[in-house]
């Protein structure tokens, strides 16, 4: 039953996320006005505004103009769906899963944010990280790691975490700048490395970092090659996103594969 509760939960939120990721770059309320077909002005219907059901009921397509409705919706639904699914079967029903979902939420809203806009080039020169996500998430997470576990230390390590998620990715992109005069890094990724230390502190930011680089080359040289141009400006912010997640449930793992390789035994 909690199964079923934390997943249906999940799809919610992802619906709402679709707006997040649609509204907060192009500086749109997320209020108002209710949501419409992009393309005819149809305003969606309650019913026909429901999680992963209507877009298979409406076959994918608008009901006033027969448009084709992106798949960016039902697959955001899914995904945050079993990101609350896969939370409360890792942590069960505390307020670590609480603080854990609302992590994950804003994992995948800026990733997914900065995933889109990266192929609007249109209106952005490459991939967008909304600040009221990522300064928004890093007081979010200095006050969840303090409920889940309340004292000096907690708030010390997600202070510590903020600086050091801040400056493990500042200071190299600064020093990179300075020499090339091109940017190396947009200050999104810093303020999102920094949420992230204020959710995790500090100590899993390296191993993070290693993760999301592994995944950004495994991905990002077809990406180039494919496009033909070494300057293409492939967004850095899924990356960490993913890497985040991956480390959240199974950086233990991960460590612990790492010290075995390395030390063995």
């Amino acid at each position: 039953m909690y199964s079923i509760i934390f997943f249906i939960l999940g799809l919610i939120f992802g619906s709402f996320m679709n707006v997040l990721i649609c509204r907060l770059p192009y500086g749109k309320s997320i209020v108002y006005p209710s949501s419409s077909c992009q393309t005819c002005g149809h305003k969606i219907r309650f019913y026909e505004n429901i999680p992963i059901l209507s877009y298979i009921f409406l076959k994918g397509r608008c009901s006033s103009c027969k448009t084709k409705i992106s798949i960016q919706y039902p697959f955001v639904e899914l995904a945050t769906g079993f990101a609350f699914l896969f939370a409360y079967k890792y942590f069960g029903v505390s307020v670590l899963t609480l603080k854990m979902i609302v992590f994950l939420y804003l994992l995948l809203v800026i990733a997914f944010t900065d995933f889109f806009t990266s192929l609007d080039s249109d209106n952005f020169e490459c991939g967008v990280i909304p600040v009221v996500l990522t300064r928004g998430g890093i007081v979010l997470g200095v006050i969840l790691s303090l409920m889940v576990a309340p004292g000096l230390k907690t708030f010390l390590d997600s202070l510590i975490g903020i600086l050091v998620g801040g400056l493990i990715i500042w200071l190299p992109g600064f020093i990179y700048q300075l020499i090339t005069k091109k940017e190396g890094m947009g200050f999104g990724d810093v303020e999102l490395l920094a949420m992230i230390g204020a959710f995790l502190g500090y100590k899993p930011l390296f191993l993070i970092l290693m993760l999301s680089s592994i995944f950004g080359t495994i991905i990002g040289i077809p990406v180039i090659l494919i496009k033909k141009d070494r300057n293409f400006p492939l967004p850095f912010g899924p990356f960490i996103s993913i890497a985040t997640i991956v480390y959240i449930f199974y950086g233990d793992f991960l460590v612990n594969l790492y010290l075995n390789t390395m030390f063995g035994g």
